[in-house]
């Protein structure tokens, strides 16, 4: 998906929420002000969706690196924990605890070597100047970005024969690509039945959404 068809759908699925902000469309649009920089009105766009949608794993784990970007790690892995319990993975429950590890101490670092700079150069500033270094530091971890890198020993998954069939944009193809585990195949076709039948184009934004997360929770996802 290129960076304008990202876009579009995105803001796509940020319309439909505005709409009815009780669609299960609440995780993708939280994960979006996340990239944004926005942790705490992510947070509550997550909290106010799982009354909602109380076992809805994605939104649980999106929530639990919202905490930990934020600094709360005990909340953090007690929403690990939850949503690996849900669906029922320890793969799952290994990868999002070294997530959080991952997010906790390079938030840690990056505190720690701001504190030490500050503290070099406060003697020799005045309050105005103490104010701007604190300004500064806190939108560095706002922005702070954390890359998940795969493990390089874990052993390839292996691969499905791919549909070799004549290229029609139905929903039972894009069900075949899945079926597959072809997601940027199946997003495609999602795409295309969007402008294909518009009538039920919100069911296929839905789906491009969950597809999506799918290939975050593949690849890992990268918060900004």
């Amino acid at each position: 998906m290129n960076s304008f068809d990202k876009n579009l759908t995105e803001e796509k699925i940020k319309l439909i929420y505005e709409f009815n902000n009780k669609s299960p469309l609440f995780a993708r649009v939280a994960y979006n002000i996340i990239e944004r920089g926005n942790i705490s009105e992510a947070i509550s766009i997550l909290e106010d969706g799982l009354k909602n949608y109380p076992d809805y794993p994605s939104a649980i784990f999106i929530l639990a690196m919202a905490h930990a970007y934020s600094g709360d790690e005990e909340n953090a892995r007690i929403l690990v924990r939850r949503g690996a319990e849900i669906i029922q993975s320890d793969e799952v429950l290994d990868f999002y605890m070294d997530k959080i590890t991952s997010i906790i101490k390079e938030r840690n670092s990056i505190t720690k070597i701001k504190k030490i700079d500050f503290t070099e150069t406060a003697l020799n500033k005045d309050d105005s100047a103490i104010e701007d270094d604190l300004e500064i530091l806190a939108k560095k971890l706002t922005n702070a970005k954390i890359n998940y890198k795969p493990d390089e020993n874990l052993e390839p998954t292996p691969e499905i024969q791919e549909y070799k069939g004549e290229r029609i944009a139905s929903e039972t193809l894009a069900e075949i690509y899945l079926s597959q585990n072809n997601y940027y195949e199946a997003l495609n076709v999602y795409k295309e039945l969007i402008k294909k039948n518009p009538d039920k184009a919100d069911d296929y934004i839905l789906k491009v959404a969950e597809i999506q997360n799918k290939i975050d929770l593949e690849s890992g996802i990268n918060l900004i």
